[in-house]
């Protein structure tokens, strides 16, 4: 193993105890009525996971974005009520990238275009709205771009300066509507080079794709020890033929869906910009995440939908992620532009353009 590899294994393994130690069914059944775990972020905090992936010498904790890529894929595994990806992935790469200080406490993003940025006195102030904000209204700050004659600002603004209309998803995650009405930001300063709306859009779908390769694992070991156990007829139901190949199936789903996440999140860093790696990532997850729900919960039968068994918060935030930061057929549609746009000749350099630069 080379070190690269070594401390990565490491940051997995502290990453699995924390959250194995952290996070139960009374603390997921409590985010569900607080919309997040307050105890499990300050915990994280006081690891530094949310700064994994940003430069020490910009305040960060250093490591690469697979090294967080895998830290995500452990949270997935455990429903992790936080805004980890929104945190470390998104908000802290576009406030490092400007040079602007990292805070602590947890951040969110506001995807999509950017805000209207027009200048007041020696500053800037911020207007726009946002629909379906992941965490918002836990948010200590909330850090976007913005637009402004051209120029590409990142912004960093008070939650308590904007309007925050509560809103949930499937699985009782907070997602919000954030209004912003000529809000001086805390912080401001040009975009680094590279970052932009797509670019960010992205890599919020690899956060998402991410945690959904998190969440497939668990679901599918979930369902593996429940047809061990479950006896009908005489015999676990894991012997029979029918089941077995359901649950080898589903195997397959999550396999793809893993090894395509984690070579877009391979992508992004090399290459900061990656559409055909992320979109085929989340597509594969979102495929994944229809396929797997179904098959575990057919294993189960009803006792899979029950708030005392662990199984529906895996499956109720596939249902949920699979439609957040683009689905499948937005990404599909994608896809396809892109690849037309390249055009015949063009498609098997593109598809193997890293494995001819490595």
């Amino acid at each position: 193993m080379n070190a690269p590899n070594e401390i990565r294994a490491m940051l997995v393994e502290s990453a699995m105890r924390l959250f194995a130690d952290h996070v139960d069914a009374k603390m997921l059944e409590a985010a569900k009525r607080d919309g997040w775990s307050a105890a499990l972020w300050a915990t994280m905090e006081s690891a530094e996971l949310p700064r994994v992936s940003v430069p020490e010498e910009a305040g960060g904790a250093g490591g690469t974005v697979s090294d967080l890529a895998a830290m995500l894929r452990v949270a997935g595994r455990y429903a992790a009520p936080v805004p980890f990806a929104e945190t470390a992935l998104l908000a802290n790469w576009l406030l490092a990238g400007a040079g602007l200080e990292l805070p602590r406490g947890p951040l969110v993003v506001l995807t999509g275009a950017p805000l209207s940025a027009q200048r007041s006195g020696t500053g800037w102030v911020v207007s726009g709205v946002r629909a379906r904000v992941p965490w918002a209204r836990i948010a200590a700050r909330l850090v976007g771009l913005a637009e402004a004659d051209g120029q590409l600002l990142v912004v960093m603004v008070d939650s308590g300066a904007c309007q925050i209309a509560p809103g949930r998803n499937l699985a009782d995650e907070p997602r919000d509507q954030v209004t912003l009405r000529q809000v001086a930001p805390l912080l401001a300063a040009p975009a680094a080079a590279g970052v932009t709306a797509r670019a960010l859009r992205q890599r919020a779908a690899l956060g998402r794709a991410l945690l959904m390769a998190g969440a497939l694992e668990r679901a599918l070991e979930i369902s593996i020890d429940y047809a061990k156990q479950r006896v009908q007829f005489g015999h676990p139901i894991a012997q029979f033929q029918a089941m077995q190949q359901e649950l080898a199936r589903a195997g397959g789903e999550v396999a793809v869906a893993v090894a395509a996440a984690f070579l877009a999140a391979g992508a992004v860093e090399r290459r900061g910009e990656a559409l055909t790696e992320v979109a085929a990532a989340k597509i594969c997850a979102a495929n994944a995440a229809r396929e797997v729900a179904l098959i575990a919960h057919q294993v189960h039968g009803a006792v899979g939908v029950t708030n005392e068994y662990p199984l529906h918060h895996s499956t109720l935030r596939l249902w949920a992620w699979r439609d957040e930061d683009g689905n499948e057929a937005e990404w599909s549609m994608a896809l396809g532009r892109e690849v037309q746009q390249q055009g015949a000749d063009a498609l098997w350099p593109l598809l193997t353009r890293d494995a001819r630069a490595g």
